[in-house]
């Protein structure tokens, strides 16, 4: 069990529990169902003493996320049955100051490069990774959660996208093919994109693990195809 106690405090000690002192500029505590525990973007900081910077912006962008499509991202709000958005678990600002805040103590550096990178409108980890992939490689950054229209048609929405390119990447994880109703709706947003003459590049975790150069090249290429046809 991980303890955090406010700076001056007696720290917990005993088999199991790893405490730890957090300055009081620092220090902000929420009532979770009676118990006090550490704010999101507290929890947020302290890991970056264990994560790497990319694991960091996973992090990170799942508590900006609102919504409830994110798969088993728990939020202490009653979001309603049916509700397309609810509650952010920490802002980006949030996340920003304490990661400016937290200076020159162990990790702080890391924090404040992961700040930078964290986006709003992610839904799966997955493609959180998808686009970093996609940044380590050189490659432009895409745009996150694009909603693709045809006039007043709205083709459907895209989990990374160049925009002007016309061009989408969507992550497919295993429940987009054991999902009956996910799998029929995923083909037809493809077969509707390509009808309005985007290109649409599908990934899993096989394209992007344990090296991506192929899925990266695709992207490349794509990108290369568009600039050439004056896109």
């Amino acid at each position: 069990m991980h303890v955090l106690v406010p700076a001056g405090r007696n720290r917990p000690a005993g088999r199991g529990i790893r405490s730890r002192s957090i300055h009081e500029r620092l220090w902000d505590a929420r009532d979770l169902h009676g118990t006090p525990v550490a704010s999101p973007a507290l929890t947020w900081a302290t890991a970056a003493r264990r994560l790497e910077v990319s694991e960091l912006v996973v992090l990170g962008d799942a508590l900006v996320a609102t919504s409830t499509n994110y798969e088993r991202l728990v939020r202490p709000d009653v979001t309603p049955d049916g509700a397309r958005a609810a509650p952010a678990l920490a802002s980006l600002e949030e996340l920003a100051g304490i990661a400016n805040a937290w200076g020159n103590r162990e990790g702080g550096a890391s924090l404040r490069v992961a700040a930078a990178r964290i986006r709003l409108g992610v839904e799966s980890p997955m493609e959180t990774w998808t686009r970093l992939v996609i940044v380590a490689a050189g490659l432009p950054e895409p745009e996150v959660g694009v909603e693709v229209w045809n006039g007043p048609e709205f083709v459907g929405r895209v989990d990374l996208a160049y925009r002007a390119q016309r061009i989408a990447i969507e992550y497919e994880g295993d429940h987009h093919r054991t999902d009956k109703r996910q799998w029929r709706k995923d083909i037809g947003r493809v077969n509707r994109l390509q009808e309005i003459d985007w290109f649409a590049i599908r990934a899993t975790a096989a394209q992007l693990w344990p090296t991506p150069t192929r899925f990266v090249d695709q992207v490349r290429a794509a990108l290369q195809r568009a600039e050439a046809r004056g896109a």
